[in-house]
């Protein structure tokens, strides 16, 4: 074949492979709960929830499961009473402690959260825990593990575009799986993790916890020190404006946790 030939085979390829991706990008537009933030959210939830579970199996399976009957029931107790309040959409909640000294927790898609037996040295009563365990339900919810995934099936796909690669649509389901098992390991970002803190705000307020012990958790972080990058290069707003961000939503939220308080008395 001639160079002629394979230039216009290019050309129409990208042409295919510019017309998927607005295609896709059409398709997937959808509204983050409580907020309504725009999303581009590619991949369907099934398999989202799959991904999700997949990945909470193998991080299992390579940490050691507290066996504090205590922590254990916190966990639980407290972040079954979020989701008894959230927008949710009928997901298998699971909530698990996981021996590790690091003050942190975490969300996949389909409702698995684990928290880290370090969070207890940070989270210094219940409401400061239902903090965290609102901020990792909105994370579910809000489906930011399926945005992350279609952010760099996106990317991918992008980039050979650009490229002029001739990818046929058979190659981009292995994009999606590439972009897929990324999405799942890679943190999220700072819009995501803001985002995360407004929504679950909102829902430990709905589940009668004072929504003022989440500044309060984030002055205690903030008390731990250590060497911090800067903003711009770091995926979650560093505490100070984390507590900012939630102090200017205090006028919205306390309203909703006088409302709900009593039915948790």
């Amino acid at each position: 074949m001639g160079q002629a030939p394979v230039t216009k085979l290019r050309r129409a390829l990208g042409v295919l492979s510019t017309t998927l991706v607005i295609t896709v990008l059409v398709a997937g537009c959808q509204q983050a709960p409580v907020t309504g933030r725009s999303q581009l959210i590619l991949l369907p939830a099934g398999q989202e929830i799959q991904l999700g579970a997949d990945a909470y199996r193998k991080i299992l399976s390579e940490s050691t499961i507290s066996r504090d009957p205590a922590f254990d029931r916190f966990v639980r107790t407290v972040g079954e009473r979020i989701a008894a309040v959230a927008d949710d959409p009928g997901f298998d909640w699971e909530f698990v402690v996981i021996e590790d000294a690091s003050p942190n927790a975490f969300a996949l898609p389909g409702g698995k959260v684990a928290v880290h037996t370090g969070l207890f040295q940070v989270a210094k009563n219940e409401a400061q825990l239902a903090a965290v365990m609102g901020h990792e339900v909105a994370h579910a919810i809000a489906r930011h593990g399926g945005e992350r995934i279609s952010q760099q099936l996106l990317l991918q796909a992008g980039i050979q575009v650009a490229a002029g690669t001739s990818e046929t649509l058979a190659q981009y389901s292995d994009i999606m799986v590439q972009a897929a098992t990324l999405g799942v390991i890679l943190p999220y970002g700072r819009k995501q993790e803001s985002e995360a803190d407004h929504i679950g705000l909102i829902y430990m307020a709905r589940a009668g916890y004072d929504p003022r012990e989440a500044i309060a958790l984030w002055r205690n972080f903030a008390a731990i020190g250590g060497k911090r990058p800067p903003e711009f290069l770091s995926t979650h707003p560093l505490p100070a404006t984390r507590i900012r961000r939630l102090e200017q939503l205090m006028p919205q939220v306390l309203p909703i946790y006088e409302a709900n308080r009593a039915r948790w008395q």
